[in-house]
């Protein structure tokens, strides 16, 4: 009977904690998602320095969550969002206005796309 017991715990355990850091990397991808759509209306008015301003805000909120997620995800999407800032930050300095907003749209795709990989679903698990 404790062994039933110990098993069920364990996995109220896994269970609990899957959906806690899901919500976590849902949220915290949603707070750079929202800076980086202030970077696109600056973009948008052809205010370049200021876009780099808010751009480097949210690449600071970026390192600080990269090492938090790394611990979680999959380090190929982490790449691929590193790559796509320093590609973002290019475009914003040579102001390429439809290469910056091209990669923009890719890098909060990337980000978007992380929270819906990582959610705990049966199509993501068969």
């Amino acid at each position: 009977m404790r062994s039933v017991i110990t098993i069920i715990l364990g996995f109220i355990i896994i269970i609990s904690s899957t959906v806690l850091i899901t919500h976590r990397i849902d949220t915290t991808a949603r707070v750079i998602e929202d800076q980086l759509k202030q970077t696109e209306t600056l973009m948008e008015d052809n205010q370049w320095e200021e876009s780099l301003v808010s751009l480097e805000q949210s690449y600071s909120s970026w390192t600080q969550l990269h090492d938090w997620w790394k611990i979680f995800l999959n380090h190929s999407i982490l790449n691929n969002i590193e790559i796509s800032y320093k590609k973002l930050e290019e475009y914003i300095q040579y102001h390429e206005k439809g290469d910056a907003m091209a990669e923009l749209n890719t890098l909060m795709f990337l980000l978007h796309q992380v929270p819906e990989s990582e959610t705990l679903r049966f199509t993501n698990i068969l």
